[in-house]
């Protein structure tokens, strides 16, 4: 069996365990990028500055990790701005060019008042699904092209739930595979992601949920030879997760790749 390419990202860090992380992945030859959280990276600048070192791309998630359908344009503006501020700084010090200008929304959600839920037919606007803001949405895109923001091509992604939502045509980037460890904190877990074995079991599915919306009858995930983003998170809550996922990850047949 041909095995998949995977581009692994992962959000929120750096934690407090990042390192630990970084050098795990470091350890399995395992190439990821970091969206980081500005407000936790001017905690831990020297870290995030050996995670350049050890090759790992440092990418903008915010600064404050806020819904951005719920911020004013201005202070979106700032979010993302003050982080790229200090991911500069941070490459500065650690006498690296930056070469990517790359961006994630916190819970993917664009700032155009869908709050993320972004794969329903932007054709169709039910009374459970509310109309984007374009307005919003494009002043925020275009911020972020100011800065010199941009998505890699992924013409080689297959998927035509991401690309009838044109996800690949916005400078942000989205996910075709959350791996979800984060709803086992919840105290209703979404899709009854509730622990270890339920994440793990959900690696395998042949039709896993996306809490984004609907991704049609196309075969995904595993069944689907097409490249994958793999959202994947640094969150201090679960840490002992991440490495039996990383493992997990491993095991299956995928091949994870820099982008």
């Amino acid at each position: 069996m041909s095995k998949k390419t995977i581009y692994l990202t992962i959000d929120d860090a750096p934690g407090m365990h990042f390192t630990s992380k970084v050098d795990y992945l470091k350890q399995h030859n395992i190439p990821a990028i970091f969206f980081c959280i500005g407000n936790l990276m001017a905690k831990r600048k020297e870290e995030v500055v050996a995670a350049i070192h050890k090759g790992y791309v440092i990418a903008n998630h915010s600064y404050s990790h806020p819904h951005f359908s719920k911020i004013t344009i201005e202070q979106a503006k700032q979010e993302i701005s003050k982080t790229d501020d200090l991911i500069n700084e941070i490459y500065l010090l650690a006498g690296v060019e930056r070469k990517h200008y790359w961006f994630r929304f916190p819970y993917g959600d664009k700032g155009d008042k869908l709050n993320g839920y972004v794969l329903p037919s932007p054709k169709f606007y039910g009374d459970w699904f509310r109309k984007p803001d374009l307005k919003r949405k494009s002043a925020i895109q275009d911020h972020l092209k100011q800065l010199g923001y941009s998505q890699p091509d992924f013409s080689n992604i297959q998927y035509a739930f991401m690309r009838d939502n044109q996800l690949f045509n916005d400078i942000d980037w989205h996910w075709t595979f959350d791996i979800m460890e984060w709803a086992t904190l919840e105290n209703k877990p979404t899709f009854g992601v509730k622990d270890l074995k339920s994440v793990l079991a959900r690696m395998e599915e042949n039709t896993p949920l996306d809490t984004r919306g609907k991704t049609g009858t196309e075969k995904i995930w595993l069944q689907s030879n097409s490249p994958e983003i793999v959202l994947l998170h640094d969150q201090d809550e679960t840490t002992e997760l991440f490495y039996k996922i990383v493992d997990k990850l491993l095991e299956l047949p995928i091949e994870m790749v820099s982008v």
